[in-house]
This record gives structure tokens, sequence and C-alpha cells, in this order.
């Protein structure tokens, strides 16, 4: 019923403003200004580009309140970004399905994630502060053919403001509710003939919207800020250098979890879905379910701990019709992020996950662009160096307590040779072909032992016994490939169909592992790639003189041998298994509309309907199960309308997101699902005329909705471990552009 009704409901929108702008064709509004993406390499209108992508404009990111990578998921129809460890952590990203659910730093997912054009390995990095960008644009399908890094499953490709030859200045000012304070700001110009310069930082501070009943103390806040700044050196018209250093600080407490409890009280056997949820049951040192829902009691009172820095330099230089590009990039991570997985005032179950990461990129790119064609060619270098350290505290204080020492060091040599041109066979038919070489060796070094506390809980601990020193090695390689044709039946109406395949290498399971030395070796035996061909046909059209765009892509994605990550419980102990599923297949359509039937109102219309399904075992089992992070369908809606005052203008936005029901594991687990929820957002804006100042009011998850963005069964110690979204946030903010 839900889901009909979110599609009818999109569709009346979509309707309507058809209906509105064709009656209004006398009035003759304004046409909905083009938006032009870089996402084939090229500055293109995103109406021209035969592929599925959503922009989001410096303007959209301000009104729709996005503040981090991790947003684009409620705002992104068949997009869907989980947060396995809460805010400021590392998320894990599914486009149309395709992603991998593990939340070890070790393993990045099929869907690439860049800034300028630079990919960002390491998943600890990933989740950042945005501030100070052109556009973000979300691509959905495989882009192996034109990026450097391997992206089976799409890429969010986030544009920074560059530098300017004009003096240019952007400040933003933000306070909301639980004490939160926002501010950020970049400044632009000419600093020397041919020599320009940005510097652009951001500061968030939050006290938090969880109360810590132990402490008193609010949890769930923020304190963490970021900076960028270039310089960009012309020295001839045909030399263009372009220098970067940006970096960041997380420093607060990290996000505390929702305890549920899964035991019974009264004989310790599980509890059923039902009453786990209505918050009669315990976990296994009995301490039960916070009444409220964003309270508990935690004792663990250490900071997150989160450094970054990093620079690029790229090189572009012209000569006659061709375009020589060069990116090198440097990365280093360091974080520290003690969890109290438990979610209680025992030390029934705490880890450590502790990770350093440090990346060196090199891409190479030659561009040429002519009336009939144009081509690119790359070639891409990654070297990547990351430890991780997680130790894991169980039951410390019960008499039968231990801590587990896993360690491990990864090492990634990645290569590929790529490359995509097109081809204009006719004035209005267009063939796209691309292939891409990859070859790929990791390395891993593992060390795993533990300690058991002695039986008389003294606090004492027994020696420390090894149960696994060992060193791996993997090669992977693959050849993979795009062919596409379009036709552009008038110049608002094109058409598409696409086949390509994406590749994702073979991996170790970083996580934590068994203390039976006999299994450990079958759990650290590499995972196969997996690959994914997938299908595409859609249509991008406009209509009544532009006032009204509608875009339609169908798909069919075939997965190969899919990485699957499980936390499952043997004999009482929680262990990760990173594994392969045979097969499985994700199909759908997304569906976009904009329209602006009269001046100054702009309405829009996103639906996601996607249908996932795993068509081979995992461990003999799940057959026909929903993949995760996969709800059937998704919605994003919105309109703004301003209001002329004078010279002045008041602007009124509203946007709602919908997901369906939705698993958070392969194994569709009855005690980790979300029911389908909406979240609605509003703001109004005072504009001066100016148009350099704006004052606004917002609120956003108008109906404070209780959701989950990810979840876990941690049955083997008696609860579950739920994430939680973030509450009603009332707001104020300035704006200043100059």
């Amino acid at each position: 019923m839900q889901r009909t009704w979110a599609a009818t409901t999109a569709m009346a929108i979509v309707l309507g403003a058809a209906g509105a702008a064709a009656a209004q064709s006398a009035a003759k509004p304004d046409a909905i200004g083009e938006i032009v993406v870089t996402a084939q390499k090229r500055s293109e209108n995103i109406q021209k580009v035969p592929i599925s992508i959503q922009a989001f404009t410096a303007k959209d990111i301000r009104a729709l309140g996005i503040k981090s990578s991790s947003d684009l998921g409620q705002m992104s129809p068949n997009v869907d970004i989980a947060l396995p460890a809460g805010a400021g952590n590392q998320p894990i990203i599914a486009i149309r399905g395709i992603g991998l659910n593990d939340y070890d730093t070790n393993n990045a997912g099929p869907n690439g994630v860049y800034v300028d054009e630079v990919y960002l390995s390491s998943p600890a990095s990933q989740t950042f502060q945005t501030f100070d960008l052109q556009r973000v644009e979300v691509l959905k399908g495989p882009q192996g053919t034109l990026y450097g890094r391997n992206s089976s499953g799409g890429a969010i490709n986030f544009i920074s403001n560059k530098p300017t030859d004009y003096l240019t200045a952007d400040v933003h000012a933000e306070y909301s509710s639980f004490n939160t304070f926002n501010f950020e700001g970049g400044v632009g110009g000419p600093i020397a003939p041919g020599l320009d310069g940005r510097f652009a930082f951001v500061k968030n501070n939050s006290e938090g919207y969880t109360t810590n009943a132990l402490t008193g103390n609010k949890e769930n806040g923020a304190d963490n800020a970021a900076f960028r700044a270039m310089l960009q050196y012309k020295p001839s018209d045909k030399l263009t250098l372009l220098f970067n250093v940006h970096g960041g600080y997380v420093d607060n407490r990290p996000a505390e979890y929702r305890h549920i409890g899964d035991l019974s009280p009264v004989d310790g056997s599980q509890c059923s879905v039902a009453a786990t949820y209505a918050g009669g049951c315990v976990d296994a040192f009995g301490y039960g379910t916070p009444s409220k829902f964003y309270g508990g009691s935690y004792n663990r009172q250490q900071h997150l701990k989160v450094n970054s820095l990093g620079s690029y330099l790229r090189a572009d230089y012209s000569a006659d019709s061709l375009t020589y590009t060069s990116i090198t990039a440097v990365e280093h991570v360091d974080k520290i992020h003690p969890e109290d997985s438990d979610a209680s005032p025992n030390q029934l179950l705490e880890i450590d996950f502790g990770v350093r990461s440090n990346t060196v990129t090199q891409e190479f790119q030659v561009h040429q662009t002519k009336d009939r064609y144009n081509w690119v060619l790359g070639a891409y270098y990654l070297k990547e160096d990351l430890r991780q350290n997680q130790p894991l505290y169980v039951a410390l204080g019960s008499g039968g307590g231990y801590v587990a020492y896993d360690s491990s060091h990864q090492i990634t040599d990645a290569y590929a040779i790529y490359g995509q041109g097109d081809y204009a066979i006719t004035d209005k038919l267009k063939l796209t072909l691309g292939g891409r070489g990859t070859y790929e060796h990791k390395s891993f070094d593992y060390f795993g032992s533990f300690k058991t506390q002695d039986s008389e809980a003294t606090g004492g601990f027994d020696p420390i016994q090894v149960v696994n020193d060992s060193s791996h090695h993997l090669d992977s390689s693959a050849f993979s490939w795009r062919a596409a044709l379009n036709y552009s039946f008038t110049r608002d109406i094109l058409t598409y169909v696409s086949a390509s395949t994406g590749y994702k290498s073979g991996g170790f399971n970083g996580s934590f592992l068994g203390q039976d030395p006999t299994l450990i070796p079958a759990q650290l035996k590499p995972i196969n790639p997996e690959t994914v061909t997938a299908y595409e046909v859609g249509i991008k059209s406009s209509f009544f003189d532009r006032r009204l765009t509608l875009n339609v892509a169908g798909f069919y994605n075939d997965y190969k041998n899919m990485q699957v990550f499980l936390l499952v419980d043997e004999g009482g102990i929680g262990v990760n298994i990173l594994t392969n599923a045979k097969a499985a297949h994700t199909e759908g359509f997304d569906i976009q509309a904009l329209a602006r039937p009269i001046d100054n109102l702009t309405l829009n219309a996103q639906i996601g309907l996607l249908n996932t399904r795993l068509d081979g075992a995992v461990n003999g089992q799940y057959v026909s199960n929903q993949l995760p992070l996969a709800p059937r369908t998704t919605a994003a809606l919105g309109f703004d309308y301003k209001i002329p005052f004078g010279d002045n203008a008041v602007d009124l936005q509203f946007n709602a997101s919908y997901k369906s029901h939705q698993y958070f594991d392969t194994t569709n687990d009855p005690y980790t699902t979300q029911a389908a929820y909406w979240l609605e957002n509003v703001r109004v804006a005072y504009q001066f005329n100016d148009k350099h100042w704006e004052v606004a009011a917002f609120a956003h998850n108008l109906g404070d909705q209780h959701y989950y963005v990810d979840a876990f069964d941690l049955s083997f110690v008696g609860l579950i471990q739920g994430v939680r979204g973030t509450p009603r946030t009332v707001g104020v903010e300035a704006n200043y552009h100059f």
C-alpha cells in the first residue's frame, strides 16, 4: 500500500506539473536552468549524458541540509548509505542494490567515492564533511571505463569550488537543536599574475541528542573540523597546475547505539521479534532496553579520534586538439574508535577499532574532442598501506571474560588501463565503446591472540595465547567493457541503451575471527572477485519549452560471485565471515521529474523502484533473499516557491524522502530490519535584493521519525544493536556570497 501510494503521489506531482506547465504556456515561465556535469570527463549538459545521473548543485546542498557524504542516501533514490558505526565513521554504500555490507576498513565497496577526481580508497575516509562544494554527482551503474578505480556499482563525485581570477567569498553560519553550531567559509581570488588561490574550512560542534543516564551527559554530539587550500597556476594558455592540500579531525565521543535486549528475563531464552522490540527483554548481563529511544547508559568515556591529511597535484596541458592530464595524490587517515558495542553500563562487549591508512595514486589521461567524436585514454596506479588493530573485550568481570587481539596489515597494488570513446554515426545517432584492463595484488598479514580472565573474577588474566600468525597473497585481474547507443529524436529528447561490466577484486576477511586455530585458515581464505553485467535503457526528455524534464531509466544487473559479509553465532561467539554467493540480480527503474509550471515555482519528484534477489546460496542458505540496503521503493519529493517582496524574496522549500522496508544483512534477519518511513524537511529563506545575503529557518525530520540507519544482531550476547537516525532538528542560518 505504501509503495503504491508513494509512486502514485510522485507521478501525480509530475502530471500535475506538466498540466500546469501546459496551462501556463502563454505566460512563458522561465525554463529550468541547465546543470553542467563532468561525469564523462568533459563538461556537458546533464540532459545530454546517456547514463543515469543525479546532480546536486551548491544551492541544493544548502537547501537540503546535506552536511556529510552519508546524507546523500536520503536524497538519491535507489541509493542507500548505512552507517554501521554511527556518524563520523565509514559508510556502506549500496547503489541499485550493489554494495558490500562489510564494516571493516580493509575492504572498500564496489562504489567509488571521488573528490575532485581523486579516489578515496580507505572506507574510513569516505564519510567526511561536505563544504565549499560546487556540486555532487551520483552516477549509477559501472563506471570503470572512465575512472581510475573500479566502480562496478556506481560512483559519487564531489566537486569543490576552485580558485578564480576574481575575488569571491562564501560564508555559512548555522545554529540548531542540541546546541549544534556549524560554521563554514571560503574565500578565493587572484594572488599574483597567473596565480589564483582559494581557502575553505568548516567547524562543527554539538552537544548531542542522546541522554546518557549513567553520567547525565549528552551523547551523539560532534566536534570536528576540516580545511581545504588550493593554488592554481597558469604559466601559459596551454598549461594549468592545481595544487590542493586538505585535512581534518574528529575528536568527540563516538556515536552511541540503541541497546535492545533480546533474552527473556525469566528463563534466558531468546525473545520473539515482537517481544524484543516491545522493550521487556534483557542482555546476557541482565541489562534491559532503555525506555527512551534516544537514551541509554554508556560506561565508556574515550573519544573517537580521526585525523586525515591529503594532497594532490593536477596538471592539464593542451596541445592542438589533445589535452594531457596528470593527477598525483596522497591520502593519510589515522582513526581510533572506542566502541561501546553493548550500549550498556557493563563490559559485556566492547571494541577498539583502530586503523591507519596511507594511499598514493597516480593517474594519467589523454582527451580529444572533435565534432564527430571524442575519446579518453587513461592509466591508473594505486598503492595502499593499511594497518588494523582491533582488540575485542567480551564479558569482562564475569569470571569467564576474555580479550581477543585482532591485527592485520594489508598492502594493495592496483594497476589499470582504461578508455572510452564516442562516435557520431549520424547527427542523431552516437555509438560509445569503452574497455578496461585491471590487475591487482594484495598481501595480508594477520596476527590473532587472546587471553582469558581468571575464574575468580579478580581482574587478572591468564597468559596470552596466539591462535594465528600468517601471511597471505592474492592476485586478481580482469577485462571489463561498455557499449552503448544513444539517439536524439529532437534536441530535447534523448534515448539510450547500454551494456557494461563491472569488476571488484577479491579480498581478505579483515574482521574478528574465531578462537579455534584449526578454523582460522578457512576464515582467512580470500574471497573471489565479483563481476556485474549491467543492462540499461533510458530516456531523457524536456517539454513545454524546457519547463518540464522527465528522465526514466530501466536497468538489470547480473551479479556473479557477489561478495557477502555475515556476522554469525558460533558457539556463543560472534564470528565474521566474508564469502561469495554464486549469483544474484537486481532490477528496477529510476524516474526523475522536474517541473516549473509557473514563474518562481519548481517541483521535483524522484522515484526508485528496485527488486533484488540472492540467486545462489551463502553457506548453503539464504537463496531468494532480498539483498541488504535495497528497499524496494525509494522516493524524494519536493517543491521550491519564491515569493517576491519588492526587490527581496521569500523562498519556501519543502522536501520529503521515503524508504520502504529494508534488511540490513543478507540473512534477512527479522531482528535487524527497518520498516518503511518518511522524512520531511522544510526551509524558509529570506533573500535580499543584493543577492549576497540570505537568512533562513529550517526543520529536518519534521515528524520526528524514529528509525535506524543500520542494525546488528548480537544475540550471542543477548542484544540487538541499533544505529539510530537523527531526531527532529530545527535551526536558523545565515549565508553570504560575494
